[in-house]
């Protein structure tokens, strides 16, 4: 086991590698293999590329590390294209703390039945106009 599963219960380690094909033998070496291919996208601005945030798009894609990759510069690419909506990214934002009002989402103080954290989205509380007058604004249409 590597310092990137300290902490996973024998279970999820044996699910990792079971349904993700996450070997810890060869887990430094896969996500080399993606940090790599970061320089083949000079035109992205890859802000993170340490192992761990890696790894988690690894497991994303089942450590195939060119869809892994494809991800990784995916998420970079949006975040470039959209700064105005990273850069006050804090539930301090009026935007965000409305979300939250809203329910959006909602998490469960127990996990399911193999551990995972449970997200509640409370679809009720959600006022469709405001929604629809944001994506009119978006599309750059007058609502």
């Amino acid at each position: 086991m590597t310092h990137l599963q300290a902490g996973l219960s024998p279970e999820t380690l044996e699910k990792a590698r079971l349904e993700l094909n996450e070997n810890p033998d060869t887990l430094h070496q896969d996500i080399q293999e993606v940090r790599d291919m970061v320089i083949t996208r000079p035109d992205i601005g890859f802000l993170r590329t340490d192992d761990a945030f890696i790894l988690r798009f690894l497991r994303a894609r089942k450590f195939h590390h060119f869809e892994a990759f494809r991800l990784l510069a995916q998420y970079f690419e949006y975040r470039q294209q959209n700064l105005d909506m990273f850069k006050s990214f804090k539930a301090t934002d009026p935007g965000i703390k409305q979300a939250l009002k809203d329910g959006f989402p909602g998490g469960l103080a127990n996990l399911d039945h193999y551990g995972r954290k449970i997200l509640v989205l409370f679809a009720a509380n959600w006022d469709q106009s405001s929604t629809d007058q944001a994506l009119y604004q978006l599309e750059g249409t007058a609502v």
